[in-house]
Protein backbone atom coordinates (compact mmCIF):
# COMPACT_ATOMS: atom_id res chain seq x y z
CA UNK A 1 0.00 0.00 0.00
CA UNK A 2 3.11 2.48 0.84
CA UNK A 3 4.41 1.37 -2.46
CA UNK A 4 1.03 2.47 -4.43
CA UNK A 5 0.79 5.53 -2.54
CA UNK A 6 4.30 6.99 -3.42
CA UNK A 7 4.04 5.56 -6.87
CA UNK A 8 0.41 7.62 -6.97
CA UNK A 9 2.37 10.97 -5.73
CA UNK A 10 4.86 10.28 -8.78
CA UNK A 11 2.49 10.09 -10.96
CA UNK A 12 0.79 13.32 -9.74
CA UNK A 13 3.90 15.12 -9.53
CA UNK A 14 4.93 13.80 -12.76
CA UNK A 15 1.53 14.94 -14.18
CA UNK A 16 1.46 18.32 -12.98
CA UNK A 17 5.34 18.72 -14.77
CA UNK A 18 3.37 17.53 -18.03
CA UNK A 19 0.35 19.77 -17.86
CA UNK A 20 2.83 22.85 -17.02
CA UNK A 21 5.40 21.74 -19.61
CA UNK A 22 2.80 21.58 -22.11
CA UNK A 23 1.17 24.70 -21.39
CA UNK A 24 4.41 26.88 -21.50
CA UNK A 25 5.28 25.13 -24.83
CA UNK A 26 1.70 25.87 -26.19
CA UNK A 27 1.84 29.66 -25.08
CA UNK A 28 5.58 30.13 -26.78
CA UNK A 29 4.64 27.94 -29.92
CA UNK A 30 1.90 31.22 -30.17
CA UNK A 31 4.14 33.74 -29.16
CA UNK A 32 5.97 32.39 -32.14
CA UNK A 33 3.57 32.28 -34.64
CA UNK A 34 1.87 35.75 -33.96
CA UNK A 35 -0.89 34.64 -31.65
CA UNK A 36 -0.33 37.32 -29.46
CA UNK A 37 -4.67 37.85 -29.04
CA UNK A 38 -4.78 34.00 -27.86
CA UNK A 39 -1.82 35.17 -25.82
CA UNK A 40 -3.30 37.95 -24.25
CA UNK A 41 -6.35 35.66 -23.22
CA UNK A 42 -4.46 33.61 -21.75
CA UNK A 43 -2.02 36.15 -19.79
CA UNK A 44 -6.00 37.68 -18.60
CA UNK A 45 -6.79 34.68 -16.85
CA UNK A 46 -3.24 32.83 -16.26
CA UNK A 47 -4.01 31.54 -12.84
CA UNK A 48 -7.27 29.61 -14.30
CA UNK A 49 -5.47 28.53 -17.21
CA UNK A 50 -2.04 27.15 -15.84
CA UNK A 51 -4.59 25.05 -12.69
CA UNK A 52 -6.62 23.56 -15.86
CA UNK A 53 -2.88 22.54 -17.76
CA UNK A 54 -1.77 21.28 -14.13
CA UNK A 55 -5.64 19.58 -13.52
CA UNK A 56 -5.49 18.10 -17.36
CA UNK A 57 -1.66 17.05 -16.38
CA UNK A 58 -2.81 15.27 -13.19
CA UNK A 59 -6.13 13.53 -14.44
CA UNK A 60 -3.62 11.92 -17.51
CA UNK A 61 -0.35 11.05 -15.52
CA UNK A 62 -2.16 10.08 -12.69
CA UNK A 63 -4.32 7.54 -14.14
CA UNK A 64 -1.27 6.05 -15.89
CA UNK A 65 -0.47 4.21 -12.98
CA UNK A 66 -3.31 1.62 -13.41
CA UNK A 67 -0.55 0.27 -16.48
CA UNK A 68 0.97 -0.70 -12.73
CA UNK A 69 -2.05 -3.65 -12.11
CA UNK A 70 -2.11 -6.86 -13.74
CA UNK A 71 -5.66 -7.45 -12.20
CA UNK A 72 -7.15 -5.57 -15.33
CA UNK A 73 -6.06 -6.08 -19.60
CA UNK A 74 -4.06 -3.80 -21.32
CA UNK A 75 -7.10 -3.09 -23.17
CA UNK A 76 -9.18 -1.89 -20.43
CA UNK A 77 -6.19 -0.19 -18.71
CA UNK A 78 -6.06 1.96 -21.67
CA UNK A 79 -9.88 2.56 -21.82
CA UNK A 80 -9.73 3.78 -18.04
CA UNK A 81 -6.80 5.70 -19.00
CA UNK A 82 -8.89 7.60 -22.00
CA UNK A 83 -11.57 8.34 -20.25
CA UNK A 84 -10.33 9.70 -16.68
CA UNK A 85 -8.17 11.65 -19.27
CA UNK A 86 -10.76 13.03 -21.98
CA UNK A 87 -13.39 13.47 -18.69
CA UNK A 88 -11.13 15.55 -17.49
CA UNK A 89 -9.63 17.46 -20.76
CA UNK A 90 -12.59 18.39 -22.50
CA UNK A 91 -14.79 19.73 -20.13
CA UNK A 92 -11.50 22.09 -18.49
CA UNK A 93 -10.69 23.07 -22.13
CA UNK A 94 -14.48 24.30 -23.34
CA UNK A 95 -14.84 25.98 -19.93
CA UNK A 96 -11.10 27.98 -20.03
CA UNK A 97 -11.52 28.11 -24.26
CA UNK A 98 -9.03 26.01 -25.42
CA UNK A 99 -11.66 24.32 -27.39
CA UNK A 100 -14.77 26.87 -28.70
CA UNK A 101 -18.09 25.54 -28.05
CA UNK A 102 -21.45 26.26 -29.62
CA UNK A 103 -23.92 24.04 -28.62
CA UNK A 104 -26.06 25.25 -31.86
CA UNK A 105 -23.25 23.65 -33.43
CA UNK A 106 -23.21 19.36 -32.90
CA UNK A 107 -21.56 18.38 -36.07
CA UNK A 108 -18.50 21.12 -34.99
CA UNK A 109 -18.72 20.07 -31.66
CA UNK A 110 -18.68 16.67 -32.38
CA UNK A 111 -15.57 16.62 -34.62
CA UNK A 112 -13.80 19.12 -32.15
CA UNK A 113 -14.41 16.08 -29.60
CA UNK A 114 -12.69 13.51 -32.27
CA UNK A 115 -9.46 15.99 -33.26
CA UNK A 116 -8.92 16.01 -29.17
CA UNK A 117 -9.33 12.40 -29.22
CA UNK A 118 -7.03 12.30 -31.96
CA UNK A 119 -4.69 14.27 -29.91
CA UNK A 120 -4.80 12.21 -27.07
CA UNK A 121 -4.47 9.18 -28.87
CA UNK A 122 -1.12 10.30 -30.58
CA UNK A 123 0.48 11.54 -27.21
CA UNK A 124 -0.67 8.37 -25.56
CA UNK A 125 0.95 6.37 -28.43
CA UNK A 126 4.20 8.59 -28.27
CA UNK A 127 4.50 7.29 -24.52
CA UNK A 128 4.02 3.87 -25.30
CA UNK A 129 6.43 3.41 -28.03
CA UNK A 130 8.54 5.11 -25.47
CA UNK A 131 8.21 2.65 -22.63
CA UNK A 132 8.27 -0.28 -25.40
CA UNK A 133 11.57 0.83 -26.29
CA UNK A 134 12.92 1.66 -22.92
CA UNK A 135 11.41 -2.15 -22.30
CA UNK A 136 13.46 -3.95 -25.05
CA UNK A 137 16.64 -1.87 -24.26
CA UNK A 138 16.24 -2.97 -20.10
CA UNK A 139 15.28 -6.52 -21.39
CA UNK A 140 18.82 -6.88 -23.79
CA UNK A 141 20.45 -5.79 -21.20
CA UNK A 142 19.65 -8.19 -18.17
CA UNK A 143 19.23 -11.10 -21.14
CA UNK A 144 23.45 -9.95 -21.79
CA UNK A 145 24.13 -9.93 -17.84
CA UNK A 146 22.34 -13.20 -17.52
CA UNK A 147 24.52 -14.46 -20.62
CA UNK A 148 27.53 -13.11 -18.69
CA UNK A 149 27.08 -14.72 -15.78
CA UNK A 150 25.27 -12.49 -13.80
CA UNK A 151 22.90 -12.98 -11.29
CA UNK A 152 19.46 -12.54 -11.80
CA UNK A 153 16.94 -13.94 -14.70
CA UNK A 154 14.31 -11.16 -14.40
CA UNK A 155 12.66 -9.13 -17.06
CA UNK A 156 11.34 -5.74 -17.42
CA UNK A 157 7.59 -5.62 -18.74
CA UNK A 158 6.67 -1.91 -20.50
CA UNK A 159 3.46 -0.58 -18.61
Amino acid sequence: MKHTLKLFVKYILSGISLGCTFFVIMCLSFYVGGGEEFLKEIFEDFGRQAVGSMLVGIACGATAVIYQFDRFSGFVKTIIHFCVGMGVFYPVAVSLGWIPFYPDRILYTVLQFLVSCGIFMTIWLGFYLFNRNEAKRINKRLREMERDGDNGDISYKAP
